[in-house]
């Protein structure tokens, strides 16, 4: 556990973790080194925090960009290492704008992990290690019929394909969080192209996703600035009878087709 360094960074710099910016420090060395071994060639680390996985990465890896929001952490980071190989970058992440890495491996705030998630599926890398909320993790990975099964799960299957790696126990971070946790392995993989009509397609879906298609578009109608005379137009909707958290990207994909024909 890296809770001594923790602690001296803490009192020598006057900080607190900050809930605002979704602030846990992992400190378990065995976490911090097995997602360091994930990382290679020039990685993308978001939220480096006080350093202790930028540490393990700037020994495995050729290049680190460690991007850090908070202006106190980048700090702390400047000061306290004589980093060769990193070059920490002091911005939003949501704003950054570098898009070529080889890895992207990172413990992640969970309170943004959605928009840093659907970001980085807008970049070019091999592969991605992120440590996530354990139910967050399990959204992703769920499949049609599975009670977890959401909007995110196909949207994460059309962009990558995902897998757990391990889970993490709330004693790994300081202060331990409220959740459990999971690493996670993204790798790039899209299956098709998307419009702004398949994405309201899937909006529309899943606000009723224990519906038949029929229904759950009809009663999306307004998301298509249609009125009620939409029914009418829509019967012969692919897979029409199907409850929508049975339906696969590739059948989403055929009722987004089919509408943009109507719309």
């Amino acid at each position: 556990m890296r809770t001594d360094k923790l602690f001296y960074f803490l009192n020598k710099y006057n900080l607190k973790p900050s809930k605002r910016f979704s602030q846990n420090f992992l400190i378990s060395d065995e976490v911090l080194s097995f997602m360091a071994s994930h990382g290679k060639g020039k990685v993308l680390e978001i939220g480096p925090g006080l350093g202790f996985l930028t540490e393990k990465l700037s020994k495995n890896c050729d290049k680190v960009i460690a991007v850090e929001k908070d202006k106190n952490l980048v700090n702390v980071l400047q000061k306290e290492y004589n980093f060769d190989n990193v070059e920490i970058v002091c911005e939003d992440f949501l704003k950054f704008e570098e898009k070529n890495f080889d890895t992207v491996v990172s413990s992640i705030p969970y309170a943004i992990s959605s928009q840093i998630t659907f970001k980085l599926f807008d970049m070019n890398f091999e592969s991605a290690t992120l440590l996530y909320q354990k139910e967050f993790a399990r959204r992703f990975i769920s499949n049609p019929g599975e009670d977890d099964y959401s909007r995110l799960s196909v949207m994460s299957k059309i962009y990558s394909d995902i897998e757990i790696l391990r889970d993490v126990p709330a004693s790994a971070f300081f202060p331990e969080p409220k959740v459990c946790s999971s690493i996670a392995s993204i790798r790039p993989n899209k299956k098709f192209e998307i419009n702004e009509v398949f994405e309201n397609v899937v909006r529309a879906l899943f606000t009723h996703r224990n519906k038949i298609v029929l229904k759950a578009i009809y009663h999306s109608r307004d998301i298509f600035g249609k009125e009620k005379d939409f029914r009418q137009s829509i019967e012969e909707i692919p897979y029409k009878d199907r409850r929508v958290y049975t339906l696969d990207i590739f059948e989403i994909k055929d009722i987004s087709d089919w509408l943009e024909g109507c719309l």
